[in-house]
Formats: C-alpha cells, sequence, structure tokens
C-alpha cells in the first residue's frame, strides 16, 4: 500500500490499457478459463448502480482489499482482483481511502481507482467568521473529523506542529488561523490533516498581504495583532463597505489608549453567549473583555477572511471612535460620545451597549 498518488505516469492511456490488457491474458496462462476471466471480470452491478462507500485502511494488504471490495459488491472475484493487480505490478501502488464505487465498474476501472487514489471528497465552505468550535462542529457533522479531538488539536499548535509552526504567534491557539475558504477534505481524514491544509491556506492567501503591507496604517501592528484586529471586525461588520470604517474606529482608539468595547470579544469569552448583551455581562473577568480591559485582547476570536485583514491593513481615513447598530445591519458612526447619545437615541431599533471613551 502506498500513502500517496504515483508522481509520474510517462505511458499513454492507450499503451496502459495494451499492456493491461496484455497482461491480464497471461490469466489464461495459469489455468483460468477465457470465459470464466471475462465473467468474473464484468461489473457485478447493471449499468448506472448508485456508488457505494467503500473504505480501504492504510496498510491493507491487496489480498484484504479483494475481499473488502467482493463484501461491498463491487467485484465479483477477489483471486482474480490479485492476480490482475500482481501481474500489472499494481500490488504496492493501491492507495487507502475512502471511495465511492460503483457495481457497474469493470474490475479493471476499479483497479484504476484504487493505483490513482481517486477518493471520495467532501466539498467544505468554511464561513468567514467562524470560530474553531463552529468550524470543528461544521466539519463533523459532515463525517470529516471528530469535532473534540479536532478543537484540542487546534487550540495547541504544537499538537500538530511540535515546536516549529508555521506562525509566529503570543498564544498556542490556532484561532483565526483556520482560514475561511472551500476545500476538498475527505471523509475521516486525519484532523491534524485537516488543520494542516486550513493553516496552510492562511500562510498561503493571508500572511503575504499582511507581510506586503509595508507602511498602511494598520501595519504598526504585527501578525498576531493584525489578525487579532481583523478578527474582531469580521465579527462587527455585516456590511462589506464598513469594514474599513470599523477597522479605522478601532485603530483610532488604540492610538488614543481606549478600551476597544467589541461585543464580540465578551461573546467569545462566554460559554453561552447571548445574542444581544446586557450590562451586566460587561463586568467578565476575562483578558477578552475589551470593556474591561484596554488594548487587544490575547488572540483572534474567529477566523477572519481576507477582506477584514486588508480593512485593518487598510483602514479608511477616518477620526470615528464610536458606532452603533442601527439595527439594519449598518451602524452610525460618530465622533463623539455626546453624538454618539444623540444618535443612540434616535434610533428605534435596540442597540448595542455604549461604548464609552
Amino acid at each position: 500500500m502506498s500513502g500517496g498518488a504515483p508522481e509520474g505516469r510517462p505511458e499513454s492511456n492507450s499503451r496502459r490499457r495494451a499492456i493491461g490488457a496484455a497482461r491480464l491474458a497471461l490469466l489464461l496462462l495459469i489455468g483460468i478459463p477465457a470465459a470464466w476471466v471475462a465473467l468474473l471480470a464484468r461489473p457485478p452491478g447493471p449499468p448506472g448502480a448508485p456508488p457505494r462507500s467503500v473504505e480501504i485502511p492504510a496498510g491493507a494488504t491487496t489480498s484484504q482489499i479483494a475481499q473488502i471490495l467482493v463484501q461491498e459488491g463491487v467485484i465479483r472475484h477477489g483471486p482474480l482482483f490479485v492476480a490482475a493487480a500482481r501481474l500489472m505490478g499494481l500490488d504496492a501502488r493501491l492507495q487507502a481511502g475512502e471511495y465511492r464505487l460503483s457495481p457497474d465498474l469493470g474490475l479493471m476501472q476499479v483497479l484504476r481507482h484504487l493505483e490513482e487514489g481517486r477518493i471520495a471528497t467532501e466539498l467544505v465552505t468554511i464561513p468567514e467568521g467562524f470560530a474553531i468550535a463552529q468550524i470543528a462542529q461544521l466539519l463533523e457533522a459532515r463525517g470529516i473529523v471528530e469535532a473534540e479531538r479536532f478543537v484540542e488539536l487546534a487550540q495547541d499548535d504544537t499538537l500538530v506542529y511540535g515546536e516549529n509552526p508555521p506562525i509566529e504567534k503570543s498564544i498556542r491557539s490556532l484561532e483565526g488561523y483556520l482560514f475561511p475558504d472551500t476545500y476538498r477534505f475527505a471523509p475521516g481524514a486525519p484532523p491534524e490533516t485537516v488543520i494542516r491544509r486550513m493553516v496552510g491556506r492562511f500562510v498561503e492567501k493571508a500572511l503575504p498581504v499582511i507581510q506586503a503591507a509595508g507602511d498602511e496604517a494598520g501595519a504598526s501592528l504585527d501578525v498576531h495583532e493584525v489578525v487579532t484586529l481583523a478578527s474582531i471586525v469580521e465579527k462587527e461588520a455585516a456590511v462589506a463597505e464598513e469594514r474599513p470604517v470599523i477597522a479605522a474606529g478601532f485603530l483610532n482608539r488604540l492610538r488614543w489608549n481606549m478600551p476597544l468595547q467589541a461585543d464580540p470579544t465578551v461573546k467569545y469569552a462566554m460559554d453561552d453567549p447571548p445574542v444581544r448583551l446586557l450590562y451586566a455581562h460587561l463586568n467578565i473577568d476575562s483578558p477578552y473583555n475589551t470593556y474591561r480591559y484596554r488594548g487587544l485582547p490575547p488572540g483572534p476570536i474567529a477566523s477572519p477572511g481576507l477582506s477584514s485583514i486588508e480593512a485593518v491593513l487598510q483602514p479608511a481615513d477616518v477620526d470615528y471612535l464610536f458606532f452603533v447598530a442601527a439595527g439594519d445591519g449598518t451602524h452610525r458612526f460618530t465622533r463623539t460620545y455626546d453624538e454618539h447619545l444623540r444618535i443612540q437615541r434616535t434610533l428605534t431599533a435596540p442597540s448595542a451597549p455604549i461604548r464609552q471613551p
């Protein structure tokens, strides 16, 4: 059993088919009548038969694979499968994984699927603004990972990367670095593999943008600080055009040494956060409570998308310090606390807790 797909296949498909046919013909020389070869190599199911999920475990021998395929009704005759695999030189090239194999495939087609590692995959989109726990739940619902183990691994990067994580940051958690994007994952994939893919996508797509920021307004922050603030912007912004404005407001507060007073950071510190915070919630003693502690929280509160990261690096040129939800997904931005209170009183929709200076 090999762990990955063969790197090169210089032979053309027609040549490979010819070699395969010639080798299969050799089976006649070992005492299997031609009629039986033709019969046993036929698909066991009718044309259009629905595919079946077949798990080939790592380390399985060709004989064990043949037994699994027979049990699942994908091939007719195990010994013929084994003989064909060995005569074609595929004995050590059949790959482990979960496959979707239809009973209407011929024996040679099944061999090719396993040689080329055409494993079944799930197309999964990780939304922007999802935290580790939400990502884990989504992946578990799609049958890809076990959520509890995924969360455990993602909360301590040394469990996946040892002492050489790909990103320097102040805390061990990978919160914020599981890049929101669309992926193809194999059901039952090792959670370490899934995490590496997602962090790798962050390194590929987001890290170069941050490193190339140069002298932009948000470039005074290091990578971890950029991702942390971008995650707050991601959770606050419901309208894409407001991201640079919200980012500017938070950056202005940081420059003035004002508390960020961001509701999503308080919710992140709660085990079961409500939809709307009450003033009593603002007393929670947590470094993520940005009403109580000045500056940025210790780390991101979710996985920000590229647009929120860019908003932090290229914020709007405004001097706003306050904003309040208008009830329709947008916000009202103000420069002074008096203006903030006046607008808050005029809004008929419920508003967020007052962000005081």
